[in-house]
């Protein structure tokens, strides 16, 4: 089997994504995505779904980096990602919207903006915010100013460092948790004017330390063209998963599972698996042949077209 991640470097969650194939120690192929559209050879694979990083192993393509998550769980066998259970799901969660919405307010303050789009080589401010807005439907990412993502960033931080009294946060081992808050703060330390905000937190900095020392694993660069033959070569793979089908729907029925917050853009298949956190959908298409693409249950709406 080969694993592609689809992603460009200055994404936060491609980089939670980076963080969990260097825990887990894998080997995989680096695709390049451009930071905004088009990504003509990424949309056969996603049947249109544009946020990023996007995972492939063969012709099955994993989006949403919470999907993506238990995915390498279940390809590797390390379950004990997900064990802690419910806190840690609910700190994943969290970290993925709420605290996703701080460092992005605070990074496009006026004050760091600037900063920010040196991480961004040869795009434009305004090209970047066209492109945002069309994920978003027009409304903003951050949903706040910056004045009051300063406070609620400091408040949370002070709880984060009298919190962690052991290695991780929930114990001695990594959980998805610790890798949804790792990467909304290594988004917030790339960026030199909001980097000193975390400096009196000792804590919180020995944490990051030893999450970035997992590395990312060893990836070996990669073409679109290449992720898209590997597909077109290979069968997709139903996983084991427990049926849960809401009402309105059922297996093989023609479907769109769209996320619910931004980037709504309907992905239309067959479904052939839905289960309490996972949706499957069966395409087809020139370029990728018959690929399966995985959604999470939570964040995404499951409607019969």
């Amino acid at each position: 089997m080969q694993i592609f991640l689809h992603h460009y470097q200055s994404s936060l969650f491609s980089e939670k994504i980076r963080a969990i194939l260097g825990y887990l120690d894998l080997d995989w192929f680096s695709v390049e995505t451009s930071i905004i559209m088009p990504r003509p050879l990424l949309m056969p694979l996603t049947g249109g779904y544009r946020r990023t990083p996007n995972l492939q192993i063969d012709s099955n393509v994993y989006c949403d980096s919470a999907m993506i998550g238990r995915a390498l769980a279940r390809h590797t066998g390390q379950e004990a990602l997900f064990a802690p259970g419910f806190a840690a799901h609910r700190v994943a969660e969290w970290a993925d919207s709420q605290l996703f919405r701080t460092v992005v307010a605070l990074n496009f303050a006026p004050a760091a903006v600037g900063a920010m789009f040196g991480n961004f080589e040869g795009l434009s401010v305004e090209d970047f915010a066209k492109d945002r807005a069309e994920l978003t439907g027009g409304q903003a990412m951050q949903s706040f100013s910056a004045e009051s993502a300063a406070s609620s960033f400091d408040h949370t931080m002070v709880e984060l460092e009298e919190s962690l009294r052991a290695p991780f946060l929930f114990g001695a081992n990594p959980s998805i948790a610790d890798f949804s808050v790792y990467h909304c703060l290594w988004f917030l330390r790339n960026n030199p004017v909001n980097a000193p905000r975390l400096d009196r937190f000792a804590n919180i900095l020995a944490w990051l330390e030893r999450i970035a020392a997992f590395g990312h694993g060893r990836s070996i660069a990669a073409t679109g063209e290449q992720a898209l033959a590997t597909a077109k070569a290979t069968e997709p793979v139903l996983p084991a998963i427990a049926t849960a089908l809401p009402p309105e729907v059922s297996l093989g029925s023609r479907v769109h599972a769209t996320p619910v917050d931004y980037g709504l853009v309907p992905v239309e298949g067959e479904l052939v698996g839905c289960s309490a956190h996972e949706i499957v959908l069966l395409r087809e298409t020139p370029e990728t042949g018959p690929v399966m693409t995985h959604f999470p249950r939570a964040g995404f709406d499951l409607t019969a077209v």
